[in-house]
């Protein structure tokens, strides 16, 4: 990753990639907005607006950021449900060829679609509810001519197994489950394949607490077992802080920063990321060394954004030069990036928990 992370990078073979699984580089997608009979174009949302990150190999790289802020389009244009508008997505494949998925047509992705699945946010309705248990996690090997009846029955059989459920469950229905167990099943079907990379858009957002905690530990374990990588959207920061090894921050398309949660935690460097973190509730309140931060104002229109710094409207560290010239990216320290100007001067408060 660059130090200006809004800067279209080539990377024109896989020792360009390293160890990476996944480089996005200069991601966007903007969406136009049309009036009138003829559907004029007058605007665009800029959904995602200069996004770059990469992943290795069994790790998994939050996203998090007010709704609206863009991580879902993001996720979406990663395993191609949505077409980026610019930017390239660089993907290394099972054999080691790094393919650069951005402008493959649908039918041009479907070879590569085996080796990334997602996992849904709400585990009612991913699932077909006039399929078996056995149809819904079948479906992908079906699809893909993946062995026969029997082969695929033992592949369900194994699959309910690795995620904690029994495999006499494949002849039922996805009423007779819970949340947790149709997410369970739901992770069940984006392993049929053997994926290398998984992307998860806030799947345990709709869940309970306590369902919430064995869910992650299931990702978690499948990922030291199988090397799995994960991109890991959500809102919650205690969930990324548990599960997740590097996160990006967003803020209505833009990357605000990027870094370890620890870090982040402990030693924020952008007013968004500290506003974010004083939100949450302290573990140790008597330990707590920042108050809730109240941000002025709503999330910028990503249609009609502000000029400058996007967050200068509601920060209260801004300055003139916030709010007249965008802030790029930068490498602040190893692993970690920021797209502050001031980031010099001010001293912000992590949580201390």
């Amino acid at each position: 990753m660059t130090s200006d992370s809004v800067t279209t990078a080539q990377l024109p073979d896989a020792a360009d990639m390293g160890d990476d699984v996944l480089n996005v580089v200069g991601l966007k997608k903007y969406f136009p907005v049309t009036r009138g009979f003829i559907r004029r174009r007058t605007s665009m949302v800029r959904a995602v607006d200069g996004l770059t990150f990469s992943i290795k190999s069994g790790e998994t790289l939050g996203i998090v950021g007010e709704s609206g802020c863009g991580k879902t389009t993001a996720s979406r244009c990663i395993v191609r449900s949505l077409k980026p508008t610019e930017g390239q997505i660089w993907f290394r494949t099972g054999t080691g060829d790094v393919v650069d998925l951005s402008n493959l047509s649908q039918s041009q992705m479907r070879p590569f679609r085996r080796d990334i699945q997602f996992i849904f946010q709400d585990p009612y309705t991913s699932l077909n509810p006039r399929m078996t248990i056995f149809e819904i996690v079948a479906e992908p090997l079906v699809v893909n001519n993946v062995g026969n009846r029997r082969e695929q029955e033992d592949r369900v059989s194994s699959l309910l197994r690795r995620v904690g459920l029994a495999p006499e469950y494949m002849k039922r229905y996805p009423h007779a489950f819970s949340g947790g167990q149709r997410q369970r099943i739901g992770i069940a079907r984006a392993l049929a394949l053997n994926p290398r990379l998984i992307v998860a858009d806030e799947p345990v957002s709709a869940l309970d607490v306590s369902v919430q905690a064995q869910v992650l530990n299931l990702m978690a374990d499948l990922q030291n077992d199988l090397g799995l990588a994960y991109v890991f959207v959500a809102h919650d920061l205690r969930v990324v802080r548990h599960i997740c090894h590097r996160v990006v921050v967003m803020y209505v398309g833009k990357v605000a920063e990027i870094g370890n949660p620890d870090d982040l935690f402990r030693d924020p460097k952008h007013p968004y990321t500290e506003a974010l973190i004083s939100s949450l509730p302290a573990v140790e309140p008597s330990k707590r060394k920042l108050g809730t931060i109240s941000l002025s104002g709503e999330v910028p229109n990503p249609a009609d954004p502000p000029s400058g710094c996007f967050f200068h409207p509601r920060c209260p560290y801004a300055v003139e030069k916030c709010r007249v010239e965008a802030p790029e990216v930068r490498e602040i320290e190893p692993g970690r990036f920021t797209s502050c100007h001031r980031i010099e001067e001010l001293e912000l408060v992590g949580s201390g928990d």
